[in-house]
This record gives C-alpha cells, sequence and structure tokens, in this order.
C-alpha cells in the first residue's frame, strides 16, 4: 500500500488555473447485498465519526466483486474515501483499477454480476449499501446522479431524445407535459446543445458523440442533484487523421466538456466524483485526487501534492504519461529549466566593462 496523504478541500474552482496550487513555479461505484450490516474495516485511513456526519459522501471499507459469491474475482477492496459539500473528487485509474466501480456503487448503479460484500457508503447521512427500490429512485437524479461514459447505458436508441429527458421531469418533479418540455429545453440549452427543439427530436444514434455528451449532462442535472458522479473515460473516438491532429481534437473536446461542468459547479454548487484515466486531465479540474491501481487506492491527495511530491509508483508513472501527451495541461508540466551556465562569461564581461 503506498502512501496515503492526508487531505483537506482546496477551494471550489473546478478547472482553476493550475498555478493557484503551485505558485510562480508552474505557472501559476447495486446488486445483492449479503451482508449489509455493520460497515466492514478497510487498510485505508478513515475520517472520524464527526467528519461523517458532515462530509456529504464517506466511504469505509468498501468491497466491489464480481461474479458468484463462491468464485468472486474483486473489483476493488479497502476503499476508504470522502468528499465534502462543494468539493470535486477525482477517481485515476486504467480499466481494472477499480475506479468505475467505486463511482457506480456511490451512485447506486452496479450491474450485476458486479456487488458490494463489505463496507459502508454514506451519501449526506443515508446508508446506501443495502438500499433499493423506491427509497434508492428517490436518491437518483434528486440527490445524486451519474453521466456514464456510454450513452447507450442511459439512453435508448430508438426513442427521441426529448421524450427520455422529459420523463424524469414528470416523474421525479411532476411536471406537466408542457413544463416538462419546457425545462427539457433550458436544460439542452444550458449543456450548450446546438438548437435544443431540433436536436430534442433526434436519436441518440443520430446526434455527434461531443452533442451527446452534453445531452447526457443535461439529462443528470435535470433533477437538481448535489452530486454528480461523471464516468470520464473520453467523450469519443475522434476522426482526425493524424496523431498531433487528434490530440488537438481530443484537447478541443476535452476542454469545452470541462468549461461545461465548470459552469454547472459554479452555478450549482455541486460536488463531483470524477473518474479518468488521465492524471494531467483529473490534476486540472479536481480538488483531490485518489490514485487507483488493481482495485486498491494506492495513494490520495491534494492536486498540488499529487503532482509537487507523488509518493507511489504508480502515481509517478501516470503523472509521467501525462506530462508526455501533446496535450498536457497548462501547469502540470514544470518549466524548462534555466540554463544560464554558457550566459556566465558574458554576464561576468558586461559587469567588468560597468566598471568605471
Amino acid at each position: 500500500m503506498g502512501n496515503v496523504k492526508a487531505f483537506l478541500p482546496t477551494g471550489d474552482a473546478f478547472g482553476d488555473a493550475f498555478g493557484d496550487a503551485f505558485g510562480d513555479a508552474f505557472g501559476d461505484a447495486f446488486g445483492s447485498f449479503p451482508d449489509a450490516g455493520s460497515p466492514a474495516e478497510g487498510d485505508e485511513p478513515v475520517p472520524s465519526d464527526g467528519f461523517r456526519a458532515t462530509a456529504l459522501v464517506d466511504v469505509r471499507g468498501l468491497q466491489i466483486v464480481r461474479g458468484p459469491r463462491t468464485d468472486a474475482s474483486i473489483l476493488a477492496t479497502g476503499i476508504s474515501l470522502s468528499l465534502a459539500h462543494g468539493e470535486v473528487l477525482g477517481l485515476v485509474g486504467d480499466v481494472g483499477s477499480g475506479a468505475t466501480e467505486i463511482a457506480r456503487a456511490i451512485a447506486g448503479r452496479l450491474s450485476a454480476p458486479d456487488r458490494i460484500v463489505a463496507g459502508s457508503i454514506l451519501l449526506d447521512g443515508t446508508e446506501l449499501v443495502g438500499i433499493k427500490g423506491r427509497a434508492l429512485e428517490r436518491l437518483r437524479g434528486t440527490t445524486m446522479a451519474l453521466v456514464p461514459a456510454d450513452a447507450t447505458t442511459r439512453l435508448a436508441p430508438h426513442r427521441a431524445i426529448g421524450r427520455q429527458l422529459t420523463r424524469p421531469l414528470r416523474r421525479t418533479l411532476g411536471l406537466s407535459r408542457a413544463a416538462a418540455t419546457r425545462r427539457m429545453l433550458e436544460n439542452l440549452d444550458r449543456a450548450r446543445v446546438e438548437d435544443p427543439r431540433h436536436a430534442s427530436t433526434l436519436l441518440p444514434g443520430q446526434l455527434p458523440r461531443l452533442t451527446l455528451h452534453r445531452v447526457l449532462i443535461a439529462d443528470a442535472v435535470a433533477c437538481g442533484p448535489g452530486l454528480l458522479i461523471v464516468d470520464d473515460r473520453g467523450v469519443a473516438p475522434g476522426t482526425a487523421a493524424d496523431a498531433a491532429g487528434q490530440a488537438a481534437e481530443d484537447a478541443a473536446a476535452d476542454a469545452t466538456i470541462a468549461a461545461l461542468y465548470r459552469g454547472l459547479r459554479q452555478e450549482r454548487a455541486l460536488a463531483m466524483i470524477v473518474v479518468s484515466r488521465n492524471l494531467g486531465d483529473a490534476v486540472a479540474g479536481c480538488d483531490r485526487v485518489a490514485v487507483l491501481d488493481a482495485g486498491r487506492i494506492v495513494e490520495q491527495g491534494s492536486r498540488a501534492e499529487i503532482v509537487s511530491a507523488p509518493q507511489h509508483p504508480r502515481t509517478r508513472q501516470l503523472l509521467a504519461t501525462a506530462r508526455a501527451h501533446p496535450a498536457c495541461p497548462p501547469g502540470l508540466c514544470p518549466p524548462a529549466p534555466l540554463i544560464l551556465l554558457p550566459l556566465l562569461p558574458l554576464l561576468i564581461l558586461g559587469e567588468k566593462s560597468a566598471e568605471p
């Protein structure tokens, strides 16, 4: 187990100029639950009971497995983390790290054969482990919401976008058909979907992938959740012909979505959990970061700590990969060193010539 740093919320600017954290040197996751009794102890340090009562999200000793009880592979184990109101937490890890499963567990969206076998998840004081049926449905959308990486897990392919987005507004908020339609169009417009009325008549497959991502965001925030959980594993494969062009295309798409999240967070005082494979994106847009590997948190800390003093080899590897990417976020990569040695003779001569 790697070093796990103590943490404090570091502010509420999602995607702030990363220099806030570094100064001049850097330039400014339900299935069946066999036992949902007392929370299991994990191998991560856990917050005090007092903090659990005030945190928006508090996870202790979470263990998630896949498969039958007698033959279950472990997806995540010993997971303990917390999230304050208005804070953004990044869960960074590749496929198989457990990051997506942890996020989906917190969102109440684990799908069989994945299931929680131990641990506790408190959401604003409500225990989520073991909750199901109407009690869970009351929380979805109004208290927490998930933006999935795959639109097909949320949107039916043969039904118009507008019909799908008005349904939760009518069922959850009790709006009339006309009021739900107006609200749906407003939500699409706030998500910067071009021509919302026309887009609402289309099928999911008829929308560009970036626009579809915006539709998912509009759907997630429609009923006013206080916690948004984002499985941000890339908007879509790009269309550029060369690597440099692809990197630029991906960076532009990521930047527009990041700006959208930043605006929504400021407007609605959202707390967020963001799943990402890219440590650079996480440290640029999150207050704190937890790095996962093989189902465990190997390191967590503020974005400043993660970048300036990474402790675990996996963190250092992810950091090096992010820094080598053509679209490395500003502030993540340290500035090129100033090489003054060859200039010293000239400096000395200049000083001598200035003498009387």
